[in-house]
């Protein structure tokens, strides 16, 4: 038999299942007021192979041994110490509010909502505006009529075809460029009189030469813009100075 190569690839759980486990570890947590949160730790660091879960899973589990320790169940009456009061309720809050919370936050739906990474519906939006970019930019190379019928990069004016957002930075007027993400209205204004003036853009590297942009303000616009030869316009004469020059 042939040797396996690269590493194993895991296939991740479907939804139902994780929220289940959601669900039943969140529950168990409560219910016992946090003397099961280590176990529930340990059954996660098991099913996803997580060595830094089964460190988190033994933590918890000292610390609710260091509760039991903590109780005098010969005398339940007798007074107990303000520091040992202390510190036994601190560990029984981690154990059952903060350990509660881990557990959902343990989930990757959960998790992919708070932070916006994958599977949250901000990252399927914007990976499906990606998606329509991509064939915009494939009709546009292919079909260089499909720039003036569907309008591509142009959302100036009235459609139909969605491009996921693209720019035709040598067609749109001023008032779009004024607009465009991650530059300040000074690199907006900048940009509309160097174009007004020295004439259309050939790549965004040429654009961010002649307006001076730093990396930080193209890269968002990379993704966005993209540069054909405008099409026939007013003569020379008759262009007027974009608003602010």
């Amino acid at each position: 038999m042939p040797a396996a190569t690269g590493k194993r690839q895991r296939t991740p759980s479907p939804g139902w299942a994780s929220a289940t486990a959601t669900i039943a570890g969140t529950a168990l947590v409560l219910l016992s007021f946090g003397c099961f949160t280590w176990l529930v730790m340990l059954t996660y660091a098991a099913w996803r192979r997580s060595w830094r879960l089964a460190l988190v899973g033994v933590g918890y589990l000292v610390a609710v041994l260091v509760e039991v320790s903590m109780l005098n169940l010969e005398d339940p009456d007798a007074e107990v110490p303000g520091t040992e009061a202390v510190i036994f309720l601190g560990l029984a809050v981690v154990t059952w509010l903060v350990g509660a919370a881990h557990v959902v936050l343990l989930s990757r739906g959960v998790w992919a909502a708070l932070t916006g990474g994958q599977g949250s519906a901000r990252f399927r939006a914007e990976e499906e505006r990606r998606i329509r970019r991509e064939h915009a930019r494939y009709l546009l190379y292919h079909y260089p009529a499909a720039r003036d019928e569907l309008r591509i990069g142009r959302p100036d004016l009235p459609r139909t075809f969605d491009d996921g957002g693209l720019i035709d930075v040598n067609a749109v007027p001023d008032q779009v460029l004024a607009g465009l993400p991650g530059l300040t209205a000074d690199q907006c204004r900048q940009l509309t009189v160097d174009r007004w003036l020295r004439g259309p853009y050939a790549s965004l590297e040429e654009l961010a030469g002649r307006c001076l942009l730093p990396p930080t303000a193209t890269d968002r616009l990379r993704e966005l813009l993209f540069f054909l030869p405008p099409t026939p316009a007013a003569p020379a004469g008759e262009r007027t100075p974009p608003a602010g020059s």
